[in-house]
């Protein structure tokens, strides 16, 4: 079945079980428990077609979160560490993809490490779901010299008619290193 097509057939039974609750035990009289069950199906149908996109993704192996932590990238390598943070959508799932290629999703408050060849790159970020057309996505350029590592925030604002995302890159290892070490980590793939 369809992704969307649940999540509307999901929204329209909680709305018609909301519905005769509400008909059998606050409005008996009158139509005005219809419409909150209309109500209740258009909303639960909306909030399950944005988290429709999400993807089941491991965590990283305790060995692999405290390399990740120490921030010393193998050599001739170098480091992306995206971490994701915020309450606005934070159980929609966010696709980032590195130069064209998706590599993980995130939900907040969650980080990811990737081991990158240096040079240019070019970060991206994405809703899933039916999140993903409401809100812009966001790319941001870096260059990753041997041995560096680019920590990138990731944030959700709202807008009155479209979202958006926003990228960040930290500068401050340190108080960077302090923030991820309190999320858990998601594996790259």
């Amino acid at each position: 079945m369809n992704k969307y097509v649940q999540a509307i057939v999901i929204g329209v039974v909680a709305g018609i079980a909301v519905g005769f609750l509400i008909k059998a035990f606050v409005f008996p009289d009158g139509f005005a428990a219809y419409g909150y069950g209309v109500g209740i199906a258009i909303f639960t149908a909306y909030i399950l077609s944005n988290l429709a996109g999400n993807k089941s993704v491991a965590a990283a192996g305790a060995a692999e979160r405290e390399a990740a932590l120490q921030m010393r990238p193998p050599p001739g390598k170098a480091f992306l560490i995206p971490y994701r943070e915020g309450f606005v959508a934070k159980l929609a799932g966010m696709n980032l993809s590195l130069d064209g290629r998706v590599f993980v999703q995130l939900t907040a408050p969650k980080f990811t490490c990737l081991t990158i060849e240096p040079g240019r790159h070019v970060l991206s970020a994405v809703f899933g779901g039916l999140a993903g057309p409401q809100s812009k996505a966001a790319t941001v350029e870096f260059d990753a010299p041997d041995g560096s590592v680019t920590v990138v925030r990731i944030s959700a604002n709202m807008g009155v008619l479209q979202g958006a995302i926003k990228l960040t890159r930290e500068d401050d290892l340190a108080a960077a290193k302090l923030k991820l070490a309190r999320m858990p980590m998601a594996a790259a793939g």
